[in-house]
């Protein structure tokens, strides 16, 4: 009997810590999911930000952004969510990597900021595609006489024409019999942007050597003059350059001659 009593003692005992077990998972597993069920949800949106650093004066380019999702409540307002809407702008301060892109970064369009490399030379990885040339940005100072009365503005499109008095024994060892000392006019530059100005210190862009070049004619004495070109008009001059003779012929302008003394009159 007694032996029997602890054993009906003994699976009370189990039966007992089983029903415990059960009860705390049940237990467990209802709080789990209850408080699953009440965490909050926190709703998130697109913005587009800077993939890697963009440095300012710096076009956009699809590989210079990504979207990323942000807290709603933490999203700038004004941010962007389109990389359409920054693609081809230029920035006018640097960006750092994961920065919300706002259109406040970007140039203005009625007051552009320039780019020392223009956006067609840029492929869509944001690196210069092949052959580019070694574009600098250069200021050159021409006077509002010399500039269209200084009605020249950025995003203007120039010639420039460079006119100087030119002394063949000064550049020639042996100069030829015909060449005298004398004004020659020419257009050096066709179709030059207007990238900024400040009073009549114009900045254009040219590749390296033209800057050297520039900057030589510059020293040497002389006149630079801008031609302001219509606005689609990408027409070439065709010109060669003018000196006197050429101008005297074809404007016709008379050479003065030398006339003989007239013959003292006989005594009288």
């Amino acid at each position: 009997m007694q032996d029997s009593g602890r054993r009906r003692a003994r699976l009370i005992l189990i039966l007992g810590i089983v029903l415990a077990l059960f009860a705390g998972a049940g237990t467990f597993f209802y709080a789990s999911s209850a408080q699953t069920a009440t965490a909050p949800v926190i709703p998130t949106t697109p913005v587009l930000v800077a993939a890697r650093e963009i440095p300012a004066k710096t076009t956009i380019t699809a590989a210079d952004v990504k979207l990323q999702d942000f807290n709603v409540d933490a999203k700038p307002a004004a941010a962007l969510a389109d990389a359409k809407e920054a693609i081809g702008k230029i920035t006018v301060t640097s960006i750092s990597v994961g920065e919300p892109l706002l259109p406040s970064k970007f140039s203005d369009p009625k007051n552009p900021t320039f780019v020392v490399i223009p956006a067609n030379f840029i492929g869509p990885d944001g690196n210069y595609v092949a052959n580019t040339p070694n574009f600098r940005a250069m200021s050159i100072t021409v006077p509002d006489a010399n500039a269209v009365g200084g009605s020249v503005q950025p995003g203007d499109v120039v010639d420039v024409l460079y006119a100087v008095n030119i002394d063949p024994t000064k550049y020639f060892d042996k100069p030829r019999l015909t060449q005298t000392p004398d004004i020659s006019a020419r257009i050096i530059l066709e179709k030059v942007q207007i990238l900024a100005r400040t009073v009549s210190v114009y900045t254009i862009r040219v590749d390296a050597e033209t800057a050297e070049r520039l900057a030589y004619l510059q020293a040497s004495g002389g006149t630079l003059s801008f031609l302001l070109r219509a606005p689609k008009d990408e027409r070439a001059t065709g010109t060669k350059g003018q000196t006197g003779p050429g101008v005297f012929t074809a404007f016709k302008i008379l050479i003065p001659e030398k006339v003989p003394t007239p013959a003292a009159a006989p005594a009288q």
